[in-house]
């Protein structure tokens, strides 16, 4: 029977069913050791034709269940319903393979569709594709972006994935904003992301976009927290921190996050992140042209200062007055805002020696610990951050507490 002939008789379904059957056969019943040398690599060769084949096949069954709304009408995902009809599929490929699925139903993506469905260009590479499309829709001209999608699409069936990643970079590179845009700063804001790219050796990989002024907000929180902390060894001494600067940098990030999901009772530990921003009044006012400059030299529109300014919280430095309580006592853990205010204007900083993280990146610790009967109260309080919080209850390290410093033992 010729193959015409077996795939109008069997259809998709028994073409594929009989697919299996025989390759699982020939690989178990058929010896590769009377191969010549030219049958190994023409072996390999159709062995990767035909898992390229059946990427095809995944992909456009897939775009069918898309068109049907399969994954939904079962409230899942396009990546976790392919999953669950093909537990074997590389979770880090799924989700490619679900956004080509999705795109070959689309009439823009007609020739990029067609050059997947013949074999010209694989699965790997068509996502590629459409996930450069999607990433930059709404922050780049669409005109220009059309031009380099429709350049991708043509020579992807020349060039290698690693010979289109390069194009696909250099197309990122060229990019330009909208010219038309009324709204400038809602489209950037628009075209942040924060998502996860992969695995590498048992780590997590992301890949964070941010505007100038998101990027603004978060430097300006992380890099307290990023600075080099002395340290203590097992012998007593200071030691220098032996953090790579990358990892001070993914310590504070969550740092920053554990403080904001572990606020107890509802309100946050530490105030929000402050975020200085250089300009001159005519310009916050727009009765000039001008732009703010943050202290990582990110410029902000004066829209943006003035919104960021609306969610600012003064609070003034006089304490304890009427409703608040500074000596709280045994009856409640948490040191109140009143109290870590207190404690701000004390110690200045996290107390313990050498170090320069600010306050408001500090936890208040009981010296002598509440379990054990401490007091949330000043005299049994002290800022320490949260990597030198660490080190005084692994060394067990105690403190003396005045009213104006804390002094701690080694």
């Amino acid at each position: 029977m010729e193959v015409s002939e077996l795939v109008e008789d069997r259809g998709l379904v028994g073409v594929l069913r009989f697919a299996d059957e025989a390759l699982r056969l020939a690989a178990e019943r058929c010896p590769t050791w009377g191969l010549s040398q030219e049958q190994v690599g023409e072996a390999v060769g159709l062995a990767q034709r035909v898992r390229d084949a059946a990427q095809v096949i995944t992909a456009v069954s897939a775009g069918e269940a898309h068109s049907r709304g399969l994954a939904a009408a079962e409230g899942l995902s396009a990546a976790d319903w392919l999953r669950t009809q093909a537990p074997t599929l590389d979770p880090r490929e799924a989700p490619g393979v679900a956004k080509v699925a999705a795109a070959m139903t689309e009439p823009r993506w007609a020739a990029l569709a067609a050059k997947v469905t013949s074999g010209a260009t694989s699965v790997a590479q068509a996502a590629m594709i459409v996930r450069f499309h999607a990433d930059l829709a709404r922050i780049a001209d669409p005109e220009h972006l059309q031009a380099v999608v429709d350049a991708m699409v043509e020579v992807s069936d020349v060039l290698s994935a690693r010979e289109l990643a390069r194009v696909a970079a250099h197309g990122r590179a060229s990019m330009r904003p909208p010219a038309d845009l009324a709204d400038e700063d809602r489209a950037m804001r628009a075209g942040r992301a924060f998502k996860k790219i992969g695995e590498t050796a048992g780590f997590i990989d992301y890949l964070l976009r941010l505007d100038p002024e998101a990027a603004a907000v978060i430097e300006a929180a992380i890099d307290p927290l990023a600075r080099p902390r002395p340290d203590l060894d097992w012998g007593g001494d200071t030691t220098a921190d032996p953090r790579r600067p990358e990892t001070r940098r993914a310590d504070a990030l969550l740092e920053i996050v554990g403080r904001g999901v572990a606020a107890p009772e509802g309100v946050t530990r530490t105030p929000r992140t402050q975020l200085v921003v250089t300009m001159t009044m005519e310009a916050l006012l727009e009765r000039l042209r001008g732009a703010g400059v943050c202290d990582n030299d990110a410029v902000l529109s004066p829209a943006t200062v003035r919104r960021l300014a609306c969610e600012a919280a003064i609070i003034p430095m006089v304490l304890g007055g009427r409703s608040q309580v500074l000596d709280q006592g045994y009856t409640e853990r948490y040191f109140t805002p009143a109290q870590r205010r207190a404690l701000t204007r004390r110690d200045g900083g996290c107390t313990f020696p050498g170090c320069t993280v600010p306050p408001q990146w500090c936890d208040a610790h009981h010296v002598t610990h509440w379990a054990d009967g401490g007091r949330t109260d000043l005299a049994n309080g002290a800022l320490l951050c949260g990597r030198h919080h660490t080190v005084v209850h692994e060394r067990g390290m105690t403190a003396t507490v005045t009213t104006t410093a804390v002094t701690w033992h080694r």
